[in-house]
């Protein structure tokens, strides 16, 4: 999770399952072949949560003029993501 939103940040390199799921998100298209219930055990879970860190991170980034209180209101579940994370990097550094 940390490494996804470090990659948001444009801090280090992109984990593989956040690499995968830009690249499925881009071409519409799943990871192997066959269908939902023929992926590997927990790769799309991965994928969407990292997925969903990066898309969180960048949309606090891209808040432009509005403060930080206004975007959270206006992106209650991103907030929290982003907070989740901010939370995880504390406890990691304490």
């Amino acid at each position: 999770m940390l490494a996804a939103a470090d990659a948001a940040e444009g801090v280090g390199g992109m984990p593989a399952e956040l690499e995968l799921a830009l690249q499925c998100e881009r071409w519409g298209a799943l990871p192997e072949p066959g269908g939902l219930l023929d992926q590997p055990m927990g790769l799309l879970a991965r994928m969407s949560a990292v997925l969903n860190v990066y898309n969180a991170l960048k949309s606090e980034q891209q808040r432009g003029s509005s403060t930080l209180t206004d975007w959270s209101r206006s992106n209650p579940g991103a907030w929290q993501v982003v907070a989740r994370i901010e939370k995880m990097r504390r406890e990691q550094d304490g």
